[in-house]
C-alpha cells in the first residue's frame, strides 16, 4: 500500500476491492453501472442519479534498484451537478 501522507480521499460507506488485472477493473465497473440511477433532466435526458467514485491506486517496484512508486487516479461523477444557464 502507498503512504499518501495524509492526502487520501474518504467517502462514507465506501466500499473498497482491490483488483490486479484490467479484467477485474471492467468487471467491477460493469458492476458499478448495473446500479447506477438515471433519470431525465431539463439539461441531459440521462442524468446520473447516484454519485460516483473511482478511486485507482497503482504501486510499482523496480526489481533491480527495489526502488517503489506510487499514483492515484480520482474520478468523481456526482448526480444533479449540471446547470441550467
Amino acid at each position: 500500500m502507498c503512504d499518501s501522507k495524509g492526502s487520501d480521499v474518504y467517502v462514507t460507506n465506501l466500499k473498497i476491492e482491490p483488483v490486479t488485472t484490467e479484467g477485474e477493473i471492467t468487471n467491477m465497473l460493469k458492476r458499478a453501472r448495473k446500479h447506477r440511477a438515471v433519470a431525465e433532466t431539463l439539461c441531459n435526458e440521462r442524468s446520473s442519479r447516484s454519485h460516483s467514485v473511482f478511486q485507482l491506486r497503482i504501486a510499482g517496484q523496480n526489481k533491480m534498484t527495489t526502488e517503489t512508486c506510487c499514483g492515484t487516479l480520482n474520478l468523481v461523477d456526482l448526480a444533479g451537478s449540471e446547470r441550467i444557464k
